[in-house]
Formats: C-alpha cells, sequence, structure tokens
C-alpha cells in the first residue's frame, strides 16, 4: 500500500498514536522533575523498569504493524537508501519515535537516579533530557564536575 494512501486514510489514527506515544513517558518525568523525593518515583524511575514497561508499549505497535509488511526486503542488504525508505514508513516512523521517547526516559532515569544518590534536583537537566535526549548529559556532567562529584 503507498504512504500517501496510508496517510490520507489513517491520518487521524496516526495523529493520535503519534500524541499518545509523544505523552506515554511524561508521568514519568513529570514525576521525577516535581517530586523526586517521592519513595514512589524512587523505586519506579529505575532504568530497568521504565525500560521493561515501556518496551511492552513498544512490542505492542510493533506486534500491531506486523501483518501490514512495512520492512522492504533486505536481500540486497542494510544501506542508507533501504533505512531512509524504510523509515519514511507512517508506522516505522511512530516506531522509531517511541523507541526514542523510550532511549530518552532511560537516560533520564540514570540521570535522576545519579543526582538522587548525591543528594541533587536536577529538574532543569530533566527537562532538557525530555526534550533533547542525551544532550541534557552535557549540562549534567557540568553540574557534577563544578560541585567537585565524581562522574563515575
Amino acid at each position: 500500500m503507498p504512504i500517501w494512501l496510508i496517510e490520507f486514510v489513517a491520518a487521524g489514527d496516526l495523529a493520535a498514536a503519534f500524541v499518545w506515544i509523544a505523552l506515554m513517558t511524561a508521568p514519568v518525568w513529570i514525576a521525577m522533575i516535581a517530586f523526586p523525593w517521592a519513595l514512589i518515583v524512587r523505586r519506579a524511575a529505575q532504568p530497568l523498569t521504565v525500560a521493561v514497561v515501556y518496551a511492552l508499549a513498544l512490542c505492542a505497535l510493533l506486534w500491531s504493524c506486523f501483518p501490514i509488511k512495512v520492512l522492504p526486503s533486505l536481500v540486497h542488504g542494510v544501506n542508507y537508501s533501504v533505512a531512509r525508505e524504510m523509515s519514511q514508513h507512517p508506522v516505522v516512523f511512530l516506531v522509531l519515535f517511541c523507541n526514542l521517547q523510550i532511549l530518552n526516559l532511560v537516560v533520564g532515569a540514570v540521570m535522576y537516579q545519579k543526582a538522587r544518590r548525591l543528594g541533587l534536583r536536577i529538574p532543569i537537566e530533566l527537562t532538557i533530557c525530555w526534550g533533547l535526549g542525551v544532550v541534557a548529559v552535557l549540562p549534567f556532567a557540568i553540574r557534577l564536575l563544578l560541585r567537585g562529584r565524581a562522574l563515575r
């Protein structure tokens, strides 16, 4: 099925899925930023825990797109052209976006746990991580260096 037809027929569903994926990690982010001292946040915001929980959502998304054969034939190998063509499919884009959200949350959870062990509050770094991902490690590392804390 051509991509333009998928986008025409399922535009509302694709938009709703995008918003759902964008907001699915919001409760954990808001909890880590606003309530870092809460026991439930300290327990739930473990990198392995959030990775497993949200990986289940990613698996559900992958399962839902399994029957539509969105993956191209990889007979000729994987190269830039094949990867670019594949990422232009709306469902594959949603899968990649979901993966990005999960990876950003795992990085944020690692930073949150490190900051909690050191007794720091890092709402700015976590907010940056929510939007930009691993870029937030830079201000976090600078803060640790300025405070004389170890990066390990």
